[in-house]
């Protein structure tokens, strides 16, 4: 029987894209398609781009903030990063807009999700400094692992990547996931659900778009595009603050399934993510399960609220974080108690808890729609504003 177990799992494992770390598309430069968007920081700045004198002071202090506190090696402590991969085809390994590091801490059984936001100016190895996203459209998971190393010092080797387009695929193979929405959102995430539908998935979309605000059992296309959202709260702050709610909801919807759906839902999903996992680590991972869904979970997102400075680098916005501060909070969340940082995000539970009728639009929202903050009319995109919001 355990044979049995052992032969029918390793088939299993079998149907995940590994790929080895020395099989992974090198880039020395990037398609048009890395560029196209706007960054999320750029409308806000106001200053002038820096130029090269002033950059190279910028990255000595850095080098000088980063050099401050050593890596930390834990053997009760397993590091993974997770990537949304944002990309039309798959010429490119494409930008890891969405980044979580997830440190699973069996000693004071805890795990813990901390968003890497993808405009973070950091040095990337042979490549020179670039937002932190650039690093996985160069090389992929492994250089985009070694950028993580080298500047966050957190002992991370291991990834698990996936595109936008397959997490539908994923949320609809476990049969949805609970989310809370306020009417701001369904109106914003309902663009992305046409825009996804009618450019990439080739479906109609009539049948995802929401009414307004509520709970409801999430689809893939409803769920992603919840995830895209970065016009309503605090441009991608807020978005990687939902980013973190849904994933929680997976968690959720996980510990509720039987061990027949589960199985069900691993044979699907295996083949959708690209990942670096040795089969040994994932057997081990896989008899931990039981115990790691019951670990107490704490989330939180760098750069940290007052810990970063914001800059111009032709024309893109990139956040500096203060590296010294930065790193120590790190490793308290995932190593020492656990704390977290005092971001506002941290001050609710989860995005979809907050119903206060406070979250305001962005201005580049706004700057989309004359000021009026409405792309659509009872669901749909109205005459003025169709396509506006067909970005990352």
């Amino acid at each position: 029987g355990g044979v049995g177990i052992y032969f029918y799992g390793h088939s299993l494992i079998g149907r995940a894209n590994f790929v080895s770390d020395d099989q992974v598309k090198q880039l020395e430069t990037l398609p048009a398609e890395a560029y196209e968007e706007k960054t999320t920081e750029q409308d806000g700045l106001k200053s002038a781009s820096l130029n090269q004198s002033e950059l190279g002071n910028i990255q000595k202090k850095m080098n000088q903030e980063n050099s401050k506190v050593d890596t930390i090696m834990d053997s009760d402590v397993y590091n993974v990063l997770l990537c949304g991969v944002d990309r039309r085809d798959k010429t490119w390994n494409g930008n890891s807009d969405s980044m979580m590091l997830v440190s699973l801490n069996n000693e004071k059984k805890r795990v813990s999700v901390i968003s890497l936001m993808r405009d973070t100016y950091v040095a990337i190895p042979g490549h020179d400094y670039d937002k932190l996203n650039a690093a996985y459209a160069y090389g992929g998971g492994p250089l985009l692992l070694e950028t993580v190393r080298n500047n966050y010092k957190i002992d991370v080797n291991r990834y698990a990547a996936v595109d936008f387009m397959d997490m539908v695929d994923v949320i609809d193979d476990m049969g949805g996931v609970e989310l809370t929405w306020t009417d701001q959102e369904v109106e914003v995430a309902n663009g992305y659900m046409i825009d996804m539908c009618q450019n990439v998935l080739n479906i109609p979309y009539e049948e995802h778009l929401l009414p307004g605000g509520g709970t409801y059992n999430c689809d893939g296309v409803q769920a992603v595009a919840y995830s895209r959202n970065r016009f309503v709260g605090n441009s991608d702050y807020t978005r990687t603050q939902r980013q973190r709610y849904v994933v929680s909801q997976m968690v959720e919807k996980l510990k509720s399934m039987s061990a027949t759906d589960m199985m069900a839902f691993v044979t699907k999903v295996l083949p959708l993510i690209t990942h670096n996992i040795p089969e040994t680590e994932i057997w081990n991972l896989v008899s931990d399960a039981p115990q790691l869904l019951k670990y107490d979970y704490v989330q939180d997102r760098v750069p940290y609220d007052g810990l970063y400075d914001t800059i111009d680098v032709d024309g893109q916005g990139m956040l500096v974080p203060d590296w010294d501060d930065t790193i120590s909070q790190m490793q308290r969340t995932i190593y020492g108690d656990g704390s977290i940082s005092k971001n506002e995000d941290n001050q609710k539970s989860n995005v979809g808890s907050d119903k206060s009728g406070e979250t305001e639009f962005t201005d580049e929202y706004l700057q989309l729609t004359g000021g009026t903050g409405t792309l659509f009319k009872d669901g749909y995109p109205t005459k003025e504003t169709e396509g506006a919001v067909s970005d990352s």
